[in-house]
């Protein structure tokens, strides 16, 4: 007992689901970087502007204040702007806010004397040492960002502060509630994806179930209703192969039964005369009898020949090992094998060659046509007759004839002899009725053309017209 590996099985229902998956969680993981750090900036640039703004209006008060203490130190007997002037700041009371310690300011005069300062704000250094600007800064436990102003003339800086630890708040907190709906719409988006790609897949199954009911005997084309547009063209494939197959097996039932039916009367034929042989009482009459079984079975044996040359031709892709040729050399030789059968009918056989006739085919398979055309006009042919074979060549193309002074082929029956097994109305020799159909199917695989006509004697004229070599394209 052999085990046959089994491979992995591939589900475009699973990779549809996981790669639209893979590609809206991707999408929306650029979505939310971009918006984080979109808003991220935002963000800074708004405290930014509200820190500069803060230390602007702290410039116009402070300056103002200074200014009056400093004319009142003045009428006190004071050195006016000599000396710095001191704010004291003490805060107030009152309901306060939580981000209240994360925000500080200072007032620093131009001797740099601290005059203004907030709860929180350091005493013995200011937030920054730029004079202007924004910086960021370590101050006690944290980063701040730190926004200086001086007036002009006054010499008054203003250094207002925040603590980055706001933004940080801000920023997780927009980033939470932008990513957890997102997480939590995967799972339902997932379902809806599952069900969109499971409804889009019904017609693929209803198509397998449709080939799966298929008899091999009875290959009907499968529906184009209801078949998506990336289905059809695998539809349409398989119709035509249906298509091809149907034929092959009608082909092969007629070619079958045909067979049988033309194989059963020599058959009985022999059957007769072998039992004439055997209740013959005198020598003459067993002869005569034994002759006629001779004869029967060259019958049958070229009947025989004749359906496997069929048979093997029958297929598409019959015709292989195509080399150039020249038909004179495959005429030649076919006169001369089938000169004997010509003398003893004292028939006159003829080769009228213009040119080589160079073609691209198959040698054994223009022997065999050359051979059914040539044979059979031996034996249409009544005694002292004639057969000629002529090749012509033009620039494109190699012109074979091959005609006879027999009684002909009526022109209403020249589309019935290249069916299986006809025989014309007027044929008087024996055959098969296989041979015209024989020299068509060699003549459809070398993609050339053949017509039937009366020739100059009377008789049958087979015309067949190739594509000429090299101008052949294979």
């Amino acid at each position: 007992m052999t085990l046959t590996s089994r491979s992995p099985s591939i589900s475009i229902r699973r990779r549809l689901l996981a790669t639209l998956l893979s590609v809206v969680a991707f999408s929306w993981l650029i979505t939310a970087l971009v918006v984080y750090f979109d808003s991220r900036h935002e963000i800074e640039e708004l405290f930014d502007a509200q820190l500069a703004q803060s230390a602007r209006v702290l410039l116009a008060m402070s300056e103002h204040e200074l200014a009056e203490q400093q004319i009142y130190q003045s009428m006190l007997g004071g050195d006016g702007f000599t000396q710095s002037v001191e704010i004291s700041y003490e805060g107030a009371t009152g309901i306060g806010h939580e981000y209240e310690d994360k925000l500080a300011f200072q007032v620093w005069t131009s001797d740099n004397h601290l005059a203004l300062h907030s709860a929180n704000a350091p005493t013995h250094q200011p937030l920054s040492s730029q004079t202007a600007g924004f910086s960021n800064q370590f101050i006690e436990n944290g980063v701040w960002r730190v926004f200086s102003l001086t007036g002009d003339p006054s010499g008054i800086r203003i250094l207002v502060g925040q603590s980055l630890e706001i933004r940080n708040e801000l920023i997780g907190a927009i980033s939470n509630r932008l990513l957890t709906p997102v997480l939590l719409s995967l799972p339902a988006l997932a379902l809806l994806i599952w069900y969109g790609i499971t409804h889009a897949m019904r017609p693929l199954l209803r198509l397998a179930k449709n080939v799966r009911n298929l008899e091999p005997g009875q290959l009907k084309p499968l529906p184009l209703k209801d078949i998506p547009d990336e289905s059809r063209p695998l539809v349409e494939s398989l119709n035509l192969l249906f298509r091809q197959l149907q034929y092959a097996f009608d082909n092969e039932r007629r070619f079958t039964a045909d067979a049988a039916h033309e194989l059963r009367t020599p058959l009985a034929a022999l059957k007769v005369q072998a039992q004439v042989a055997l209740g013959a009482n005198d020598d003459e009459a067993r002869r005569h009898a034994l002759q006629y079984i001779i004869q029967g079975v060259d019958r049958a044996t070229h009947l025989v020949e004749q359906l496997l040359t069929l048979a093997r031709l029958d297929p598409e892709n019959a015709l292989q090992d195509t080399v150039p040729l020249k038909l004179t050399d495959i005429c030649q030789e076919t006169l001369a094998e089938l000169a004997n059968a010509a003398q003893k009918k004292h028939i006159e056989l003829a080769l009228e060659a213009a040119c080589d006739g160079q073609v691209m085919g198959n040698q054994n398979a223009l022997y065999i046509m050359l051979r059914n055309l040539i044979d059979n006009a031996i034996r249409y042919t009544p005694e002292k007759g004639s057969v000629c074979v002529k090749i012509d060549c033009d620039e494109n193309t190699t012109h074979l004839l091959v005609s006879d002074s027999g009684p002909g082929i009526p022109a209403e029956e020249h589309a019935k002899v290249m069916e299986r097994f006809y025989r014309g109305k007027a044929a008087l020799a024996p055959g098969s009725g296989l041979g015209m159909s024989i020299v068509q199917r060699i003549v459809e695989r070398h993609d050339a053309s053949m017509k039937l006509g009366k020739s100059a004697h009377g008789g049958l004229k087979v015309s067949i017209r190739f594509s000429s070599y090299p101008n052949r394209q294979i």
